[in-house]
């Protein structure tokens, strides 16, 4: 019995796993921006009251 594996297929599911990962990181990063500028802004009104 000779293991076939299909290398083609392989790769795709490496490359979306990648691409989904990427994906994850990204919105992270986004997500925290967000909040440093939701602070920035507080900071901000208040230095201006």
């Amino acid at each position: 019995m000779e293991l076939g594996i299909n290398f083609t297929i392989v790769g795709a599911v490496m490359l979306f796993v990648i691409l989904i990962t990427i994906q994850i990181t990204l919105n992270r990063i986004y997500v925290i921006l967000k909040d440093i500028r939701s602070l920035l802004n507080i900071k901000k009104t208040k230095d201006r009251l």
